[in-house]
């Protein structure tokens, strides 16, 4: 890890490469409370198929400074995946690039698909935010929008039950114990994510790259009614739907299955 000027100011930023040349390359986009650091292991795993995983923290997530829970400006977010892709695409000239969001990373990559149409070869998206499986009240609802709007700096708790995020106790013990995981959102990011994910749905037939969603049937945080729709309409789209996996499908004990299907689509496209 280390800390980098992008678009977003100073930004924890990851390098998990394979030995020698990559056969391709992926830049992933974490969820919220997280950080990049936690996809170590499952970034190994594409090391070892010879494919290189850049990733960073999100404003006021892990290493990166910042309020925990507050992304100030959702499009600098998109310039620095935009910085991340054009660097990776000199840096690896003629390497298949893919781009990788799980949870709120899977709903930010959607958006950024649709709104910056990346030059890449193809995204992989789990798990993403586009329909919560529990909707919130819709006073909640709008009290949290006109906070967005008045107050977007204003932090609460995000809800997050965490026995839902695996059926591995182990996975759920560590992040509970993890010091860089928080459990903090901004009505600014509610706001945004919101407004992102209804004009995803609304816009998905515009995603035009190769596309490849996969979500648990058992995912009590995001809905898999979100990655249905969104598939229904990208042109471009496989869906996979795990029956008993939860939120986080590569921390879930499917992982092997999941990851093999991953690889498998890839490579397809290179």
């Amino acid at each position: 890890m280390e800390l980098k000027n992008l678009p977003l100011g100073e930004t924890a930023f990851y390098r998990f490469e394979a030995a020698g040349e990559p056969r391709s390359v992926i830049l992933l986009v974490h969820g919220l409370g997280e950080h990049a650091g936690r996809y170590k292991a499952w970034a190994e795993r594409f090391n070892e198929r010879q494919v290189t995983l850049l990733a960073f923290d999100l404003p006021g997530h892990g290493h990166t400074p910042g309020r925990r829970g507050v992304i100030p400006s959702p499009e600098k977010v998109y310039d620095t995946i935009d910085s991340i892709l054009g660097e990776a695409a000199m840096s690896f000239p003629g390497v298949p690039l893919f781009i990788y969001g799980h949870s709120l990373g899977g709903g930010m990559v959607l958006n950024h698909l649709i709104r910056r149409k990346p030059s890449v070869t193809g995204a992989i998206v789990t798990s993403p935010w586009v329909i919560l499986s529990e909707t919130p009240p819709p006073l909640k609802v709008f009290l949290a929008k006109a906070a967005g709007t008045l107050m977007p700096g204003l932090t609460q708790s995000s809800g997050l039950k965490t026995e839902y995020l695996s059926r591995d106790p182990e996975i759920v013990k560590a992040y509970r114990s993890d010091p860089l995981v928080h459990g903090q959102i901004s009505a600014g990011l509610y706001l945004w994510m919101s407004s992102a994910a209804e004009e995803t749905l609304a816009r998905a037939h515009e995603i035009t790259v190769p596309l490849l969603l996969a979500h648990g049937r058992n995912d009590m945080i995001t809905s898999p009614s979100g990655s249905v729709q969104v598939a229904g309409q990208a042109p471009k789209a496989t869906l996979k739907l795990w029956n008993e996996g939860y939120h986080e499908l590569h921390n879930d004990p499917l992982k092997q299955d999941h990851f093999d299907f991953i690889t498998e689509w890839m490579d397809t496209l290179v």
